[in-house]
């Protein structure tokens, strides 16, 4: 199917105002001829401004008239020009005037690596202008460039190999002007905001759609000056429009709100990568209030590909939004692998007819003789090697590259629909998804908000699991806290961390492990699993463990625990662990609240972990551990099996204290633990020193203070709240977060079944331990258990030193810590919040702060 662009524009500016072109422009056919143009309409108007300086077009067009001359009389004619470009007024001049001049302008962007660099400017065979050098006098007669001579070498990324150099034509910036005001609406009287790098093809389209139009742009320099005062600086400048990547504008606007509306824009747009519905919400949320989004696409062999405006009116569909219909003298077409065409909705490779895209490849006749075809009336088709698809209205979505395409258990899955499916997810900032077709499998990286939740892998697959067909589910999920970028802003895919090595897979032996393969690929989202797979390595935290037991027990009807899978965390050995437990007639498993987690040498490490959790929530953190020494847990008695559990701090450390006896009689000790753990530890480490011990500092990991307890610490009188607080033990305004991720009372809640709860809960508190519970159900009941011991707790000092590690999130006063120890307290701050500092990929981060605790102890 072909498609035309259509000749109507969708409105862009609210007073419904016509966009004309500027006299003297209109018979322009060069990026010289236009500049010219422009320059002497505009005059004295200012058309560039930085946070530093300005200039107006007519002081800018002297400077250009003055470094052309100068270049035309010290380089040789049709030898490349290289400027390295910064956002700034030197560089646009430079820029301006090689094209002026007539030599090929080569951008040289400042963040390349210099072996890059270097390839460039030998492929090119480029002479480097020094931007900030004054210009010679000069009188050398300029010879004006035709349309269709060379303006522009612009090498691609080379991400899928060596760097290309694309020719653009002096007509090529004309076309992209005739975009900005036909699309955009461009026109002398915007201020147009570029903060894309003027070194590639987005900020190099942006410049022409803007200043060629007589528009002022205001550069801004994001890479240097970070977004720190970007909205204000809009508003100071009364910016109409503003142009940047989806990634860049996740980052910045995730920071604003409502109130940070910018008044003046009527235009933002967005090119370099998919933009997803999320980010024109955003926009809408933020800083566009009644303004039109825009979702520009593009490649360096054909300048703009297509527009997708997006009034505020304009419904959105959920995903990738289609890059719109085809710019100007943009002809799509979509075909087969024969070349034939393909009827509207069918996905196909795109085929892009113009004259105004590029000449071919510099010094590579046969790469341009494969990508581009010279057509009878004068234009030329280029092969994109991008998938895509035309609706019946003539837009163009694309689908990535055909190469990216891959075919698993028999169909066919682009790699975009699934980013798309995991950028719907709310933890989700960004995600990126490779395809390996030796192994026929997906592997997904996601970044998510590091003050938020960090959802497990096995959580990510389940979620994936309500949108997606079991074949499009990553079998390899990569939490990180951003995506890799490189010097363009896009993902760097070299970069990626490779996912855990996963063994070969052999499928599982007899019904123990045919069962168990089944509980985990359901609790882990996964369609197989190798019976040697790690059960943590494939993503499974401690909830997942907690679900993973209860099946096994509701189903197979034996006593499983943490224990087991810690020391068995395969599918080949968890199964001989549950038939040996068979063969004994096990009914009860060891009730162990003593954890082994990891062996070493050397004196051990004790953790005390948080109300309610398993031991084997701390797994992540421990295994990112540098040092070898050996690591046990401690968990609540009665969380996982039957047995009364603590209702106090001291009592929970005179049980901890036998447990750390039972292993290391004597010390000195090494004690630590998380969350309502911090607070039993140091109780434990006073008990011990109290004893003669000796401990090392204490690790406490963001043990949170209760305000009942705050107050108690402080030396304040706390009042009858307090002490019915106390007693009851209730969530609100508690130091223990509901790790399942839902408040455990919601105030949103029915009050009669809030009242309902509030009974059951008051009666199931005091038998914590004693009567096994469904999971959901037997971590409510422990944290407010947990609750209730904090509020109640007096500590005692601890003369020691203590090494506080603390989520960035946490709001406690760190001077409580001090009055808690009358030893030295160290802080340290980590990534994420209380809840995702133990999980990956946050966990890393927590275990270096650990390490630096026990450093310290050695010292």
């Amino acid at each position: 199917m072909t498609s035309q662009n259509p000749l109507e524009t969708r409105p862009t500016h609210p007073d419904g105002a016509v966009v004309t072109d500027l006299p003297g422009t209109g018979t322009a056919r060069t990026a010289a001829a236009r500049w010219r143009a422009v320059a002497a309409a505009r005059g004295d108007a200012i058309a560039i401004r930085t946070p530093e300086q300005s200039i107006t077009f007519a002081d800018a067009a002297r400077r250009v008239d003055d470094l052309t001359r100068t270049i035309t009389a010290t380089t040789d004619s049709g030898r490349p020009v290289a400027v390295e470009i910064e956002s700034d007024i030197d560089s646009v001049i430079a820029m301006l005037s090689v094209l002026c001049s007539g030599r090929p302008l080569v951008l040289i962007d400042p963040f390349l690596p210099p072996d890059r660099r270097d390839v460039v400017l030998e492929r090119s065979g480029a002479q480097l202008l020094d931007t900030y050098a004054e210009a010679e006098p000069s009188r050398t007669d300029v010879v004006e460039p035709g349309p269709s001579d060379p303006a522009v070498l612009l090498f691609t990324s080379g991400s899928t190999g060596t760097p290309k150099g694309v020719v653009l034509s002096q007509k090529m910036p004309v076309n992209h002007a005739r975009d900005g005001r036909r699309f955009l609406g461009m026109r002398p009287a915007d201020r147009a905001v570029v903060l894309l790098p003027l070194s590639f093809g987005g900020g190099l389209d942006a410049l022409a759609m803007s200043l060629l139009n007589g528009s002022t742009m205001l550069l801004w320099d994001v890479r240097r000056r970070t977004t720190t005062g970007l909205r204000d600086w809009l508003v100071a400048q009364e910016a109409t429009t503003a142009h940047c990547t989806p990634s860049l504008l996740r980052s910045w606007l995730g920071e604003l709100s409502a109130d940070d509306a910018v008044d003046s824009l009527r235009l933002l747009s967005t090119c370099g990568e998919p933009t997803h519905r999320a980010d024109v919400q955003l926009a809408r949320d933020t800083i566009l209030a009644g303004g039109v989004f825009c979702c520009w696409a593009g490649a360096s062999e054909v300048g703009n590909l297509a527009f997708n405006l997006f009034p505020p009116d304009r419904d959105i569909e959920p995903g990738a939004i289609p890059v719109g219909v085809p710019a100007s003298d943009k002809s799509v077409r979509i075909v087969d692998a024969d070349g034939n065409d393909l009827p509207v909705g069918a996905t196909g490779e795109v085929l892009v007819e113009s004259a105004h895209i590029a000449s071919g490849y510099h010094r590579n006749p046969e790469l341009t003789a494969e990508r581009f075809i010279q057509l009878p009336d004068g234009r030329a088709r280029y092969r994109t090697g991008d998938l895509g698809r035309l609706d019946e209205s003539g837009e163009l979505a694309l689908l990535g590259r055909s190469d990216d395409a891959i075919k698993i258990r028999g169909y066919l899955v682009e790699p975009l629909e699934v980013e798309a499916a995991l950028r719907a997810l709310a933890w989700t900032t960004d995600a990126v998804v490779t395809a390996d077709r030796d192994e026929a499998r997906l592997t997904a990286h996601v970044a998510v908000d590091p003050e938020k939740w960090s959802p497990s892998p096995a959580e990510i697959r389940q979620e994936l699991g309500k949108t997606l067909t079991p074949w499009m589910i990553p079998r390899d999920i990569v939490v990180l806290a951003e995506l890799p970028r490189n010097e363009r802003g896009k993902v760097d895919r070299a970069a990626l961390p490779p996912p855990p090595a996963r063994p070969d897979h052999e499928p599982p032996r007899g019904m123990t492990e045919m069962a168990l393969h089944r509980f985990w690929c359901q609790i882990l989202g996964l369609e197989s699993i190798g019976r040697n797979e790690d059960f943590v390595e494939l993503g499974g935290d401690s909830l997942a463990a907690a679900k993973m037991l209860a099946e096994v027990q509701h189903h197979l009807q034996l006593d499983v625990n943490t224990a087991m899978l810690a020391e068995a965390p395969t599918i080949a050995l968890f199964a001989q662990r549950i038939e040996s437990a068979a063969r004994e007639r096990s009914a009860n498993a060891s009730g162990a609240t003593l954890i082994p987690l990891r062996k070493g040498t050397g004196r051990p490490i004790f953790l005390v972990a948080g109300a309610g959790s398993l031991a084997t929530s701390l797994t992540p953190v421990v295994r990112a551990l540098q040092t070898d020494r050996p690591v046990y847990a401690i968990q609540s008695r009665g969380v996982e099996k039957r047995g009364r559990a603590d209702h106090s701090v001291r009592a929970a450390a005179r049980r901890a204290i036998d447990d750390i006896r039972s292993v290391q009689p004597h010390g000195p000790y090494q004690v630590g633990g998380y969350s309502l753990g911090g607070f039993v530890a140091m109780e434990v480490a006073a008990r011990l020193t109290d004893a003669g011990e000796t401990c090392d500092p204490v690790v406490v990991l963001d043990s949170l203070f209760d305000p009942v307890l705050a107050r108690r610490v402080r030396g304040e009188k706390g009042g009858v709240l307090d002490r019915l607080r106390a007693r009851r033990g209730d969530t609100q305004d508690t130091a223990l977060p509901d790790r399942t991720g839902d408040d455990p009372t919601p105030a949103k809640e029915p009050l009669p079944q809030r009242v309902v709860k509030e009974i059951v809960l008051a009666v199931l508190v005091p038998t914590a331990g004693m009567v096994q519970l469904p999971t959901p159900v037997q971590w409510v009941v422990f944290f407010r258990l947990g609750t209730r011991m904090i509020r109640r707790y007096r500590p005692r000092d601890h003369a020691g030193p203590v090494g506080v590690i603390r989520a960035r999130t946490n709001p406690d006063d760190p001077d409580l810590w001090r009055r808690m120890s009358s030893g030295e307290v160290s802080f340290y701050d980590v990534s994420g919040d209380h809840i995702s500092m133990i999980r990956a990929p946050h966990a890393a981060d927590t275990a270096r702060a650990i390490d630096e605790v026990l450093k310290s102890s050695a010292r």
